[in-house]
């Protein structure tokens, strides 16, 4: 819907769809394998992924070479307002908060 108006398209799978997810981690997938080749520490549900570094600069790497996997070798979007670095205590994913207890 654009505008409270709907308008038909031709790309994408739509958003919410229960088909989504499946296509998204079929699609994904390969991304993964790349991932786990690299070493890197990451998880992933459907388009949603967190990736684990050690700090910042190192997180700033990983940050840029997946976008280049997403965006060069899989053609896909980044999406720029939903993507951040940031210390694990301060995000929420899929509704869970990360806490450290010493």
């Amino acid at each position: 819907m654009i505008d409270g108006i709907k308008v038909k398209s031709y790309k994408g799978v739509p958003q919410g769809g229960p088909l989504s997810p499946l296509l998204a981690n079929i699609y994904l997938n390969e991304a993964d394998q790349e991932l786990e080749k690299w070493g890197y520490k990451f998880v992933r549900y459907a388009d949603d992924m967190l990736i684990f570094a050690r700090n910042r600069k190192a997180a700033e790497r990983y940050y840029k070479r997946v976008k280049n996997l997403l965006e060069g070798k899989l053609k896909l979007k980044v999406n720029e307002e939903k993507t951040s670095i940031r210390k694990l205590s301060q995000t929420k994913y899929l509704g869970y908060g990360f806490y450290h207890n010493n």
